[in-house]
């Protein structure tokens, strides 16, 4: 390890200087060509990372950041001065903060002296920018989904054409099996084209939600998981679902509803596939109604945890398209509720469904 320089202690720089760099929003300190911190200005000095300025003015750059930290700058630091060129980048803090980090070279004549490195928290912009991309994607999502739910009507039309002439032909045949395995089929075609259509209503209704339609928490999840038991990705899961019976319904419709426990629920079942529990619980928030779905698998990495809910996101493409939790949100909020994953201790998984209270404000 380099011999690290004896501390110096003053920074060099006029009152005029440090004012300004105090008066600026940003994080910022400035290193010479020995990496000692000639600059930290205020906002430096403030939040879980910050260091009183007496406490690191004239020391090396070393002994202030964390070794992961050090590691990462120096190749940098370096750059700016051998190059004299601006050098930017965007890095994530371990609180899941967005940075993006400007390294300038500040001269003295031709070769620079020192550099100033600038940090401007970025997180709530670049949330914004992937709230607008969500947005703009779930509206294109919505205008394919109405295309789809129109071009599916004719086509459902004919299917139930067939259907009422298979069941004349049932009518016609000898007794015995045949006709016993036309009315199967009939019975089967019937029960699929009414499937389809509840489909495309759900499809077209989650444009336009009923702002009168309630459901019921405890039978919709009981409905959900029912469909969901003999998947095959819940061959390994175990189901716990606590929701009292006292509560008030909800105000969203029992298919939207079904729908965001359905993708939940696979979320969570995909996320243990040597086995574990899911665990829905509901409950009441002041005037709303909650679902908790958490699960004991491994977690959403805090890298990706802001990225969950975006159209198209996915750890794994093989598994889909990665639209589940983004229209399950969608669903959620156009009814005046929230869907958020809530990271907690002791649960791995953890999403909350906030919905309101029917009989209650909107």
């Amino acid at each position: 390890m380099p011999r690290i320089p004896p501390a110096r202690p003053d920074s060099g720089l006029s009152g005029l200087a440090v004012a300004i760099l105090d008066a600026l929003p940003s994080n910022l300190y400035v290193v010479d060509r020995d990496l000692r911190i000639v600059a930290w200005n205020s906002v430096r000095e403030k939040g879980p990372l910050g260091r009183p300025r007496r406490t690191v003015l004239g020391r090396h750059l070393r002994q202030i950041l964390t070794p992961q930290g050090f590691d990462a700058a120096l190749p940098v630091l370096k750059q700016v001065f051998e190059t004299g060129t601006t050098q930017e980048e965007t890095i994530e803090s371990q609180g899941a903060r967005l940075f993006h980090v400007r390294r300038l070279p500040v001269r003295e004549g031709r070769k620079p002296t020192h550099v100033l490195c600038w940090f401007e928290d970025i997180t709530e912009r670049r949330a914004m920018e992937m709230r607008v991309i969500a947005t703009d994607r779930l509206a294109f999502l919505g205008q394919l989904v109405a295309g789809v739910a129109h071009e599916l009507s004719n086509p459902l039309a004919g299917i139930a054409g067939c259907a009422e002439a298979l069941a004349s032909l049932a009518l016609g045949a000898p007794a015995g099996t045949a006709r016993r395995e036309a009315r199967e089929f009939r019975d089967l075609i019937r029960g699929e084209v009414a499937r389809c259509e509840r489909i495309v209503r759900s499809l077209l209704d989650s444009a336009r939600p009923d702002p009168n339609s309630t459901a019921e928490l405890g039978v919709t999840v009981g409905t959900a998981l029912r469909l969901l038991q003999r998947h095959p990705a819940f061959a390994r899961t175990r189901v716990v679902s606590r929701i009292p019976q006292d509560l008030p319904a909800a105000r969203i419709d029992p298919d939207s509803l079904k729908q965001v426990v359905v993708a939940l629920a696979m979320n969570a079942a995909q996320a243990m596939p040597t086995g574990g529990t899911l665990t829905l619980r509901g409950g009441r928030a002041g005037r709303d109604v909650v679902l908790d779905v958490t699960d004991t698998g491994p977690g959403v990495p805090a890298h990706i945890r802001r990225r969950i809910f975006d159209p198209y996101f996915t750890t794994d493409p093989t598994r889909g398209a990665g639209l589940g939790l983004a229209i399950a949100r969608s669903l959620v909020r156009g009814r005046g509720g929230d869907l958020v994953y809530r990271p907690r201790p002791r649960v791995s998984g953890s999403f909350r469904v906030t919905l309101k209270a029917a009989g209650g404000r909107a």
